[in-house]
């Protein structure tokens, strides 16, 4: 017993407690690089949309970037609880549910003020097939430097912890690119956007399962 007690006071002696809100300071740091990568291949790659300085007068416009926004909050918060042992995201789920109802129903309101002839345009816009891969590669540092913050820190959860970094990469980069996405239609918004975030949220739990494991 002696011999055991001595192992656990060396195996403790140089341990220093952790600062406060160091685990904060961690997330942030990691998504300031991924968030500068994102921003560098949307604007390189993609470009701010041409008539922006019109868009910005337009309440849709707002609409648009304020989803992925309002989901990237979400998701930061998420992410701090997951990356603690046995931490879940409480409530995350029915804060992005409402999320999607609104941007939903503003989306309805939107096509019920429209002609009829402009309805698949402002659901299927003209970028339908490329939005969600756009999304995955703005995503895709932000999802790198979250999973560099979560193997820093201590998930019990692995593939849930992935799912959540996946998401709010997805999320973060898809409020890079509202700013040069051309589509005003929020059900365009609501389909396409939505499906490009829950990609980089599958993709990252994948990665979850065999990368953040202990």
């Amino acid at each position: 017993m002696a011999k055991t007690d001595d192992i656990i006071d060396r195996l403790v002696k140089d341990l220093e407690p952790v600062r406060k809100g160091a685990l904060h300071r961690l997330l942030m740091r990691a998504l300031v690089s991924g968030f500068a990568l994102s921003s560098a291949i949307i604007l390189l790659g993609h470009g701010l949309r041409p008539d922006l300085s019109v868009a910005l007068a337009q309440a849709a416009f707002w609409a648009k970037s304020a989803y992925p926004l309002l989901l990237s909050i979400v998701g930061v918060v998420a992410l701090i609880k997951v990356a603690r042992p046995g931490g879940r995201p409480t409530g995350a789920a029915l804060q992005v549910l409402v999320i999607y109802m609104l941007l939903t129903i503003l989306g309805l309101l939107q096509l019920n003020a429209a002609a009829p002839a402009e309805h698949i345009r402002l659901i299927m816009g003209i970028s339908y097939w490329f939005c969600p891969l756009i999304i995955l590669a703005a995503g895709a540092p932000l999802m790198a430097a979250t999973f560099l913050f979560l193997r820093r820190a201590a998930p019990t959860q692995p593939r849930l912890a992935g799912f959540v970094a996946g998401a709010t990469a997805g999320s973060i980069g898809a409020w890079v690119y509202s700013w040069g996405c051309t589509e005003n239609g929020l059900t365009f918004v609501a389909l396409w956007y939505t499906l490009g975030i829950l990609l980089c949220g599958l993709i990252g739990a994948s990665l979850g399962k065999r990368l953040l494991r202990w």
